[in-house]
């Protein structure tokens, strides 16, 4: 006994239901000789690789439906693979792709099953699998590949094996992968990892293109090539045969016909994989080569597709009255004779018209009447289709009509959905009507049950004429239901408490969606959540989705929609161009007193649409129309008003609108999206990078693709200004993923924030060869309203490396422009590009800055002043003659210390006691401290970069609570006292602790302050030297000069070391302190004198080195020996000769003894 005859009709059922195929001998007889001469062909690389070559690797059914053909195609290829065919290859495999399923509108879902299903043909398939292994990494960040392959059937679970044994084998694990979007330059880790995939790539021409591309869903479409690539190398050891099916083939051919739809992926897929027999049923013949399709078409026309006009189109008819009757006496037997009687059968063949459908159903009938142990009346056999339809739901239970009802509302279900329409209903009564035979089942695919379309919709028809059949507001209500419960599902995609993956959610999120919008346009129902969806799909990334969806003409809402959802996919069009098509497509649909169920999605879309293309008054009136009702929608026009209010440039609203929104899920990610742009604007650089930073950390938790993009770039266009090795290091990986979610605009920012960081590293060819790709990129997508945009960063390069007069050109255009009906960029930049080319801005009240407008002037300057000095970014030769004439360094009088302290410790922000006199230069309260200038080349700008330091990166340091001067000059700071001791004896984790703040001060730093190479600004550097040993002096300055000349140049400390200048807890660095008069140096002098205090305490080279990274080597050993000469004349005014002097002069004496020589008389060593 079957297991559907067991739960269909219980275990005591008195007849057998037996699998019967008959009257397809001609047909099937066809398929084999096709099968045989299919498989004796060869496809070397160089044929593989002739895309103009003729297909002959498809055999179409077609027929009307319910003749079966789904069963002949599936049937043929069950015999092929169980070798029931003779005269084909011993080792056969068969992959079933059937339309029918919601999931199989994803290309992606489709390639997986291919690859699984043939995956027992071969033990390897390096080409695909490295590709797909790219693939999954760019387009699902995150996600495990083996993982979600793993899932389900013995076949997707060899398939993860065998793509984990490749990505191995040829890129030494998945770990390759997953931290880099490049393949490891194609190369892999290993030489013998280079070596395979160096040969691979030699092999398949068709790989490095593919590797290449950095938007995945392109990749995909063009990867059926390396999978038939592997095949054929089976093939050629020995004998194969691949076979797959196309079932309901014409759900596809109903779609809009264009490139990048899911007919021409399908299309590229069988064109692309001639080695594989492919078997398609559809009701319509495949017209693949006719001229108007093709235009559709990657691969289309006659000239590829010459059979399809002949012999490979396979007409089928329904069954012949002996076929027929054959069919019946096996269908159902008791003791193996036949369970229908004679007169019975001749009834069903009359009415049946050749339909296996029918024959099928009437058997079923004929077999509920067995069951239940009656007579089955002759006269109810024989009638029409509905007819039959209706005598089966007749004689049905009640239970089992609602819920054939119910499965009949859509194309498909699963056990939830109809507990969810029924919820009265017990859940085994469900579980036993997913057994009965009508109902087909696919239990890899979600939802996992079907009924044929013939059928469902002769439920739906004959449902009026049954004694309780459902009224019309019935039905609605129970696919209300179905809607409230799909929705339910699609949107749990935002839900970051959801157990199940994104990937999992994201393609329940896409067979939702596509089952209730083709419920409605069958049942003429308008569900407003189908904006939601929309948008949801959107967000996720699911253009090729968006771009294949139905266009129904019966519900004007439905098609509108589509067409919308449609026009968001459109990267070709630029800003203006879409946006102009969007208000035509919607028209009133979108207006403030539209009733349109559509409304809202209309108008965030026109909105989004409006900013890009710079109508912010436009966007403002899309956005405040959006109903605040708190759908997905409606909360997302809070963010849109406050896009609006950041192109328009109140700062203070978008706070105040970022206050109001959630700090869940996606709201999160956005506020910290949002505030970052803000902080640009306002030049806080940092606190922009670091809201980025956790914009994409939230990103990834959710595994939000579009999010990480944005974010990846975003922080690319903070990190920009200040840190340019970071930058250069992300924009890679943010340039390959915003191509792969179809962020063009995202892109373009990569190759500005690119170029600004060249431009900071003095690398000027690169970063204007950059720039001019963003701008020339800007400008075909058409984006005046680009929140950084290109002409901005042109007016401040131009004006950096002194040509003032373009750089005041284009700033006067930009000042025109915001005069005029269409702005060429946003206000802010109006403003900033006239500070850097100091010409007079114009008016605009409606800029609101965080803080005040002098404020962000100064910020916004440094910038340009950065930039100016990178002209002279490498160190010149010293000012070796000065000794203390330039810039003095004497210690300040008494009388004017005390005067400062006086005035210090009145500060609101010192919290201890009013004081008269400085005994030092440092005087603690309980939770502050005063620093007073105690010498007269000490300078307040010192610290105020610190503290504009400490801010742009987080570097542990006391926060500037207050400063001021006394009259003459002399100056105060009152800063916060910060935990933790100075450390004699250096520790691995502090010297590691150090060298990553030194990395951190040196490379996110804005350059400002006194530069080694200025005039005195040595003498400041050696201090104590110049007074100790007057006569070696000269001769340490010129050596010092000479190991500085030529090397770059950066912000340093010039005055710290684990034992000096810095507070740990433990091994915890929890303050960094005082740094040196000296603010730009060679960063190699801060390791170097770091060294030269640590050494002599038992520290070492290695850790500092460790947490510091990168280093020049030849740099720092040129620099060591001086600064601990420097240290070692130190020593004897500090009291440290005996200790850290005896130390230092062994080993100068072991190493260096021309150095020691040098100040030895004057020593009195």
């Amino acid at each position: 006994m079957s297991i559907d005859q067991f739960f269909g009709y219980g275990p005591e059922a008195p007849f057998a239901t037996n699998e019967v195929f008959t009257n397809r001998g001609e047909q099937i007889d066809r398929c084999h000789r096709w099968l045989i001469g299919h498989s004796a062909r060869k496809w070397p690389v160089p044929a593989l690789m002739d895309f103009q070559r003729p297909a002959v690797n498809v055999l179409a059914v077609a027929g009307e439906g319910g003749i079966g053909k789904s069963t002949l195609t599936r049937h043929v290829a069950d015999l092929a693979v169980r070798g029931e065919l003779d005269g084909l290859p011993k080792n056969r495999a068969c992959a079933v792709l059937d339309f029918a399923d919601p999931d199989s509108s994803s290309f992606e879902s489709l390639l997986m099953r291919v690859r699984a299903g043939l995956g027992g043909l071969t033990r390897s398939w390096p080409a695909f699998d490295v590709a797909l292994a790219l693939y999954w990494e760019r387009k699902h960040p995150g996600e495990s590949l083996a993982a979600f392959l793993g899932k389900g059937s013995v076949d997707g679970r060899r398939a993860a094996d065998q793509v984990s044994g490749t990505v191995d084998q040829f890129l030494g694990g998945f770990g390759a992968i997953s931290v880099t979007y490049q393949v490891l330059d194609k190369l892999g880790r290993t030489v013998a990892h280079k070596a395979k995939l160096k040969s691979l790539r030699n092999e398949l021409p068709a790989l490095d293109p593919i590797l290449d591309e950095p938007d995945p869903d392109r990749m995909l479409g063009y990867m059926p090539v390396l999978l038939s690539a592997d095949l054929e190398r089976a093939r050629a050891k020995r004998p194969v045969l691949a076979v797959c099916v196309l079932d309901t083939l014409e759900i596809v051919q109903g779609l809009p016909s264009e490139r990048g739809g899911l007919e021409d992926l399908v299309s590229r897929l069988v064109y692309l994989m001639p080695n594989v027999a492919f078997l398609a049923a559809s009701r319509l013949p495949l017209g693949w080569h006719d001229p108007v399709r093709a235009l559709g078409l990657t691969y289309g026309g006659a000239h590829r597709w010459p059979d399809l006009a002949g012999p490979v189109q396979l007409r089928l008819d329904g069954f012949d009255p002996v076929s027929a009757n054959e069919y019946l006496t096996t269908r159902l037997t008791v003791d193996d004779r036949p369970a229908i009687d004679e007169a019975v059968r001749n009834r069903m063949i009359a009415g049946s018209g050749g339909s296996p459908l029918y024959l099928d159903l009437s058997a079923s009938l004929y077999g509920q009447y067995l069951a239940r142990g009656q007579a089955p009346p002759p006269e109810v056999f024989g009638l029409g289709f509905p007819e039959l339809v209706l005598r089966t739901m007749r004689d049905l239970s009640e239970t089992d009509r609602d819920l054939l009802r119910a499965a009949a509302l859509l194309e498909a279900f699963d056990a939830d959905l109809l507990q969810a329409m029924l919820p009265s209903i017990r859940r085994r009564r469900i579980e036993a009507f997913t057994s009965r035979p009508f109902v087909r089942r696919e239990e890899s695919v979600w939802p996992a049950y079907r009924l044929h379309d013939n059928l469902r919709r002769s439920v739906l028809d004959c449902d009026a004429h049954t004694p309780d059949g459902w009224t019309l507001s019935e039905r609605r209500e129970h696919l209300q239901r179905a809607i409230n419960h799909l929705a339910k599902v699609a949107l749990s995609i935002w839900d970051e408490e959801e157990s199940s993956s994104l990937a999992e959610r994201s393609r329940r999120t896409v067979a939702a969606f596509l089952l209730l919008l083709r419920a409605a346009i069958e049942q003429d129902v308008v569900p407003p959540v189908l904006g939601d969806l929309a948008y949801s799909l959107s967000v996720a990334g699911h253009w090729q989705v968006l771009a294949s969806l139905p266009a129904p003409d019966a519900v004007p809402e439905l098609t509108r929609l589509s067409a919308v959802a449609r026009l968001t996919t459109r990267g070709d069009l630029n800003a203006e161009d879409r946006y102009q098509a969007m208000q035509r497509l919607v028209g009133e649909h979108a207006t403030p007193e539209s009733i349109d169920p559509f409304a809202d999605y209309y108008r965030w879309e026109l909105g989004t649409r409006a900013h890009v293309a710079g109508h912010l008054n436009e966007a403002i009136g899309h956005l405040s129309a959006i109903t605040a009702d708190g759908s997905l929608i409606g909360a997302s026009a809070l963010f849109g008003l406050a896009d609006n209010a950041l192109r328009r440039g109140d700062y203070r609203q978008v706070a105040e609108l970022m206050d109001k929104a959630t700090d869940e899920g996606l709201d999160r990610i956005r506020v910290a999206d949002m505030l970052g742009h803000t902080y640009i604007h306002n030049a806080r650089f940092a606190d922009a990078a670091r809201l980025f930073e956790t914009t994409l950390e939230a990103a990834q938790a959710a595994g939000t693709p579009l999010w990480e993009a944005r974010a990846l770039r975003h922080l690319a266009l903070a990190l920009m200004w200040f840190d340019p090795d970071r930058t250069l290091a992300l924009v890679p990986r943010a340039r390959d993923l915003n191509s792969s979610v179809g962020e063009l605009i995202g892109v373009a920012q990569c190759d500005l924030a690119a170029s600004m960081a060249h431009a900071l590293r003095g690398e000027h060819v690169q970063a204007a060869d950059l720039l001019e790709s963003a701008a020339r990129q800007y400008e075909e997508l058409g984006a005046t309203g680009e929140l950084t945009p290109a002409e901005a960063i042109r007016v401040l390069q131009y004006a950096a490396d002194g040509r003032i007069d373009q750089a005041m050109a284009i700033a006067t255009r930009l000042a025109a422009s915001s005069q005029g009906p269409q702005p060429e960029c946003l206000p802010v930049w109006v403003q900033v590009t006239s500070w850097w080319a100091s010409i007079p801005a114009p008016e605009d009240a409606a800029l609101r800055w965080l803080d005040s407008t002098d404020t962000a002037l100064q910020r916004w300057k440094e910038p340009l002043d950065r930039l100016r000095r990178q002209h002279r970014s490498v160190c010149t030769p010293l000012d070796v003659a000065d000794r203390e004439a330039f810039i003095p360094t004497n210690r300040l009088p008494g009388d004017v210390l005390d005067r400062t302290v006086r005035s210090a410790s009145a500060s609101p922000a010192f919290d201890g006691p009013p004081l008269q006199h400085a005994d030092d230069g440092i005087i603690n309260g309980e939770r502050t401290v005063i620093k007073l200038q105690r010498r007269a080349h000490e300078r307040l700008e010192t610290a105020l970069h610190f503290e504009h330091l400490r801010t742009a990166t987080g570097i542990p340091a006391p926060r500037l609570l207050d400063y001021g001067a006394v009259p003459g000059g002399t100056w105060w700071a009152v800063l916060e006292r910060l935990p933790g001791t100075h450390s004699d004896q250096p520790t691995l984790e502090q010297q590691r602790a150090l060298g990553r703040m030194l990395r951190s001060w040196h490379s996110h730093s804005p350059a400002a302050g006194l530069r080694l190479d200025d005039p005195g600004a040595l003498g400041v550097l050696l201090g104590w030297a110049r007074r100790a040993v007057p006569r070696a002096y000269p001769a340490l300055a010129q050596r010092l000069s000479d190991a500085c000349e030529a090397m770059p140049m950066t912000s340093i400390h010039g005055d710290v070391a684990v034992g000096h200048n810095a507070l740990f807890d433990g091994d915890n660095l929890t303050s960094v302190l005082d740094p040196g008069a000296v603010e730009q140096g060679p960063p190699m002098l801060d390791l170097a004198w770091a060294l030269a205090v640590d050494l002599p305490h038992g520290g070492s080279t290695e850790p500092l080195l460790e947490g510091y990274g990168e280093v020049d080597h030849a740099a720092l050993d040129a620099l060591l020996p001086l600064m601990l000469l420097r240290r070692f004349i130190d020593t004897f005014a500090l009291g440290l000769f005996d200790t850290d002097g005896q130390w230092i002069a062994r080993h100068l004496r072991d190493h260096y003894p021309d150095l020691l020589a040098l100040v030895e008389d004057e020593l009195s060593l």
